[in-house]
């Protein structure tokens, strides 16, 4: 594929023509191409990718291999089938398969050649239109978003598989909800009475919330961690792990999705105090229920009677519960905890990449993208502190 190389807000796209028989290299071609705006890294990565495809083919002239009679239904059941256990998560594609019953329906029926912009538009209003079999409210419009997403991924495929020239779902899609609200985040004094909260209920609900407030990790990191990925000399926490459950699945414990994602996070004498206790108490029902010690193959958080992980979702309910007894924000969530903690993190002086690290970003690109406004008030005050100390 051609090579893509950035240059300021645009990329240059190289193809090399390789050589003629008497052993000089062609003049390579290059293009100049400019992503659309409000691409995410992924979704902007995705679009290079194809315009890098699609150009080699051109500076080559190599025909498309179109089999002009594949309908999408047809290359969709070729790409659940060859394509997609081989790139996507089983969460990820148990979610495609919920998008696919979707619009299948509507578009199945289109040999992918025939298929137009329109034709996307129209099915992401219908589905606006449609109601949730389960609540009888209206499809939420991240459902009709995720169609979106999941046709772009399934068309893009086809279109590396030369099934396609164009992908002809780019840039059909328009968010049409309400304007995205702030990520909800507890103040420093809002964590401050849910700690207090946390210290009233069992020791294992007590430690799972606290250490997603001191490390920021994710709620699936945290019902994947072994008592091996403790250190207490270091006050360490190796995360290595993301557990997963999808509906009529068993439980997924799976790698992180990037090598970011893979780190060490640090904790406080007192969190390690905590961790200790409830570690002797584990210890105590392993010994009364089980009769054997804990191991350090054990998860920390694990199913009664079961070498398994407990998952995401029994803390997300317990959470709940445990904001509504106690008179805390309704509108907080487990994810609320680790915005929480990247937020305190920022108002206490931590630099972006500092953050991004100990969050498991890929890309520092992320993390500013999510907390712009906990930097933007870390830069006011920063301002404001220069400013002072010089007298302007």
């Amino acid at each position: 594929m051609a090579s893509i190389r950035k240059r300021g807000n645009s990329y240059l796209l190289v193809v090399s023509m390789g050589y003629d028989p008497e052993g000089h290299r062609h003049k390579p071609q290059q293009k100049t191409v400019h992503p659309p705006e409000g691409l995410t890294p992924k979704a902007k990565e995705k679009w290079l990718e194809e315009e890098a495809a699609l150009f080699e083919r051109q500076c080559k002239n190599q025909p498309l291999p179109v089999d002009k009679s594949i309908t999408l239904a047809e290359y969709t059941a070729y790409w659940l089938a060859h394509i997609a256990p081989g790139k996507l998560a089983k969460s990820t594609l148990a979610r495609d398969k919920q998008d696919i019953d979707r619009f299948l329906p509507t578009l199945g029926s289109y040999k992918l050649t025939d298929l137009k912009p329109e034709h996307f538009r129209n099915l992401y209003a219908e589905l606006r239109k449609q109601k949730n079999s389960v609540t009888g409210k209206p499809l939420s419009e991240s459902t009709v978003e995720g169609v979106h997403a999941c046709l772009c991924g399934i068309l893009s495929d086809a279109m590396e598989g030369g099934f396609l020239s164009q992908n002809p779902a780019w840039r059909t899609y328009k968010y049409a909800g309400k304007k995205k609200q702030k990520r909800n985040v507890a103040d420093e004094e809002t964590t401050k009475r849910l700690i207090a909260a946390l210290e009233k209920e069992s020791i294992k609900y007590e430690t799972y919330f606290k250490l997603i407030i001191a490390t920021g990790m994710r709620r699936g990191e945290c019902c994947g961690l072994k008592w091996k990925d403790v250190d207490f000399f270091e006050k360490s926490i190796h995360i290595c792990r993301n557990v997963v459950k999808v509906t009529g699945e068993d439980i997924i414990v799976k790698e992180p999705k990037t090598a970011a994602g893979d780190r060490y996070v640090y904790f406080s004498l007192e969190m390690a105090s905590l961790l200790k206790e409830y570690r002797s108490f584990c210890q105590g029902e392993l010994e009364l229920h089980e009769g054997r010690s804990l191991t350090p193959e054990d998860y920390i958080f694990r199913r009664h009677g079961e070498n398994l992980p407990m998952t995401p979702s029994t803390f997300t309910w317990r959470f709940k519960l445990i904001l509504k007894k106690h008179g805390l924000p309704l509108d907080l969530n487990v994810h609320s905890l680790r915005h929480t903690a990247a937020s305190l993190m920022i108002s206490g002086g931590a630099d972006v990449a500092t953050v991004s690290g100990i969050l498991g970003h890929a890309q520092v690109s992320t993390t500013l993208d999510i907390y712009t406004h906990a930097f933007d008030e870390k830069k006011r005050e920063v301002s404001a502190e220069m400013q002072g100390r010089v007298g302007v």
